[in-house]
């Protein structure tokens, strides 16, 4: 499970900055006025990409605690492809391990949960509006899968296929970017041999959204909250053992980005969430109602 709702929402951000040249073009600077200069654009390279790693307290995976009392390094690299000034396709990798679990804590043969994530993301954008859709494979590995309703079996490797749809909307109050989003996501189901059951096959989750991008110092700078209200629909279950239906979990990331050089960046985050009743359905622990939890990362583009 990856953190797929943080970085479409620094996607997100990016269509908002993309969002902001468009609207520039109907000012004075877009050449209209003929006392004005001609702006010359730099065209966007075909290929571009991101490489980061960083550290998160929590896994919070869809308002559960995937991996209790645990913190994770993570690495991401994006690829992505501009096919058209408005498509691009994204196939951003990502890599987890669990930070202390070793030995007696590691459920598995001794080794440390870990996490191989492979999404590939279509987007089409016009005006302000983005669509777009999308599919991932989730690879798990090292995780103690329930035997019964306390023991456990060695789980191994997991795999779990989804496909998802998403629209978003960009809009701008002076300096401050505004986009509001929606994804909806569907389980396929498990491959065989790997069916574990830790997702319901056949099961959905939507993610209504709100990103914003305020810069705080030029474009060095920048304040970045996303807050997600989402539903499960059969997706997780409760304490009692039921499937959801309807709200589970309310969230906030807040992250803050220095940008040192044109490709570096550093990135900080405090982040929250809220759900009223959800068990993790692996280890069979319950997830906290309300907590805190942080993390940070360095990223280079090219």
């Amino acid at each position: 499970m990856n953190k797929t709702s943080y970085l479409a929402a620094v996607a997100l951000c990016a269509v908002a900055a993309a969002s902001g040249l468009r609207a520039e073009t109907n000012s004075v600077s877009s050449g209209k006025n003929a006392k004005q200069p001609v702006a010359v654009e730099t065209p966007t390279p075909t290929f571009t990409g991101t490489i980061s790693t960083g550290y998160d307290s929590m896994y919070n995976f869809r308002g559960i605690d995937w991996i209790p009392n645990t913190g994770i390094w993570t690495v991401t690299v994006a690829p992505t492809w501009h096919i058209t000034a408005n498509d691009t396709l994204t196939m951003p990798l990502w890599f987890c391990v669990a930070v202390g679990q070793t030995g007696n804590s590691a459920p598995y043969n001794g080794n440390p949960y870990t996490e191989l994530d492979i999404p590939i993301n279509y987007l089409h954008t016009f005006g302000n509006f983005g669509l777009g859709c999308g599919y991932t494979m989730y690879n798990y590995f090292n995780y103690g899968f329930p035997k019964t309703g306390i023991a456990y079996t060695p789980g191994g490797t997991g795999i779990q296929h989804e496909i998802n749809v998403t629209a978003n909307y960009t809009v701008k109050t002076g300096a401050v970017a505004w986009t509001p989003s929606i994804t909806y996501y569907y389980e396929l189901g498990q491959a065989a041999p790997y069916n574990y059951a830790s997702i319901n096959a056949g099961s959905s989750f939507l993610s209504p959204a709100l990103a914003a991008s305020v810069p705080l110092y030029k474009d060095i700078v920048s304040f970045n909250p996303v807050t997600q209200y989402n539903l499960s629909f059969g997706y997780n279950v409760n304490n009692q053992g039921q499937k959801v239906y309807g709200f589970n979990n309310w969230q906030i990331v807040a992250p803050i980005t220095w940008k040192i050089t044109q490709n570096i960046s550093l990135t900080g985050y405090a982040a929250y969430t809220y759900q009223p009743d959800l068990m993790n359905s692996v280890s069979l622990t319950s997830t906290p109602i309300s907590k805190f939890y942080a993390g940070g990362s360095i990223g280079y583009s090219f």
